[in-house]
């Protein structure tokens, strides 16, 4: 909760419930506060100590909430006992702290309020009601039972020159509108808050229906690009014999003609590919998942890598923490998002340039940091780069051959794992993506030695030594 805003109430239920939790922590401390402030600012002549105990018992069985809930979670019907308890008890608490703080006089009586919409927030129409009846007949019993003389009345010295809890007149109008004003803000609680379920679930069912179209979608394009796979990769091929002379010379005009072909069908290709890796990881559920090791899958990148790297004279370097920690994914959708990050920052790096690749564990993530100093990445297009298909103008000025489904890619299987990546660039200087991955959760045997360091700029190609 944010200290210079409104609160924000969560949208799932579970969440609701923790968020009430954690809000009861304000109020056990305010129980420990008003009266210190009381007594010690305003001077109010009042047993302190009381009210000491009763914001320490509200801590007490809000921790106890608090436990109960982490061990047996919010589901289902459980979640809406839980939530009646939680105002049940709290409207118990705050008749106590009345009973302690002068009965009907006390101004804070209005506070039954608070607990009126929170349970408006947690709980069905019908459980509402049953929460106005309780406070109300907490605030009449107390005020009753203090005009009769059947409770003793704790007068706060200097809040007011003299005693209005034995007028029946002042205890009647003050219940009657009291009472009135919580069914009020009980009718007006309950029905906002119901139809915002009701448009919550509107959008969830909505949601769901978008997700199974995209799956859908995705299906078909996989359909289509693989049936699409075959006859282009014969193309290349043959292609490939003319270019090679192995089908006999044919005229150099011609034989430019055929190089071209080769280059687009190339492309094509790439773009089929990429087609399907797109396609299949939006088209699936979930993807099987095990323990990765990074270190292994960044050297086998390297070696994929290395050829092109050589032509360029591009650094491929790693920086790998001795100890790594083994992170929960799928080996070879880990080996294409590394290889789709790692293959664009040597294709968009200049002659001579390089590449460093970096882990660090935080937490319960590793994080990997992929730099470059290559052409870098313009302001205005860095919102833009994970969409399908987009490809900055800097690059396309460099005449950079690409299909602009590689990071939309790295974007889908990282959503698949439960990571998140973001980047950092700047144009002429270079860039840095970085991404996370959830860690196995287990015992020390998650970690293996890879002391691997980075090389120095001098040398082309790939370092391997470790």
């Amino acid at each position: 909760m944010s200290l210079l805003g409104p609160p924000s109430v969560p949208e799932e239920p579970a969440a609701r419930i923790g968020w009430f939790i954690r809000l009861r922590w304000l109020a056990a401390a305010g129980a420990l506060a008003h009266p210190a402030i009381g007594h010690f600012v305003l001077g109010l002549s009042f047993r302190v100590w009381p009210f000491v105990l009763a914001g320490a018992g509200i801590a007490l069985y809000n921790l106890l909430f608090l436990l109960a809930g982490r061990k047996g979670g919010f589901t289902g019907r459980k979640a809406g006992r839980f939530a009646t308890m939680q105002v049940a008890a709290d409207i118990i608490a705050l008749t106590l702290l009345m009973h302690l703080g002068g009965g009907i006089e006390n101004p804070f009586i209005s506070y039954y309020l608070f607990h009126t919409i929170i349970a408006a927030v947690l709980l069905p129409w019908w459980k509402v009601v049953l929460q106005v009846v309780c406070a109300s007949m907490c605030m009449a019993c107390l005020a009753i039972a203090e005009l009769t003389g059947l409770l003793a009345h704790h007068h706060i010295v200097g809040l007011f020159p003299f005693e209005l809890y034995d007028d029946w007149k002042f205890v009647a109008v003050t219940l009657t509108v009291l009472t009135a004003t919580l069914c009020v803000t009980a009718v007006l609680g309950a029905s906002i808050a119901e139809r915002l379920r009701e448009r919550e679930r509107k959008l969830g069912q909505a949601n769901a229906a978008l997700v199974d179209q995209d799956r859908i979608k995705s299906q078909y394009v996989m359909r289509v690009a693989h049936d699409l796979a075959a006859p282009a990769g014969m193309i290349t091929s043959c292609l490939k014999l003319v270019t090679q002379n192995r089908t006999g010379p044919i005229p150099e005009a011609a034989l430019d003609m055929v190089r071209r072909a080769e280059s687009k069908s190339e492309y094509l290709g790439q773009l089929i590919r990429d087609l399907l890796s797109l396609s299949r990881i939006k088209a699936a559920q979930d993807i099987p998942k095990t323990s990765v090791s990074l270190a292994e899958v960044v050297s086998q990148v390297f070696e994929d890598l290395q050829p092109h790297a050589g032509k360029k004279r591009v650094v491929l370097q790693r920086k790998l923490p001795a100890s790594l920690p083994l992170v929960h994914g799928n080996m070879e959708a880990i080996h294409e998002l590394l290889g789709n990050l790692i293959g664009n920052a040597v294709k968009y790096t200049r002659v001579g340039g390089r590449v460093c690749v970096s882990a660090s564990s935080s937490g319960n993530v590793v994080v990997v940091e992929v730099e470059d100093d290559g052409v870098g990445i313009p302001a205005d297009a860095l919102p833009h780069i994970f969409e399908e298909f987009y490809r900055a103008d800097n690059v396309r000025a460099e005449a950079v051959e690409g299909t602009g489904l590689g990071l939309s890619i790295v974007s889908q299987i990282l959503s698949a794992h439960g990571g998140r990546i973001w980047v950092e660039s700047e144009e002429e200087k270079g860039s840095t993506f970085s991404f996370s991955l959830p860690i196995v959760e287990s015992g020390d045997a998650q970690t293996e030695p890879n002391p691997v360091e980075c090389p120095g700029r001098h040398a082309a190609g790939i370092d391997h030594r470790s």
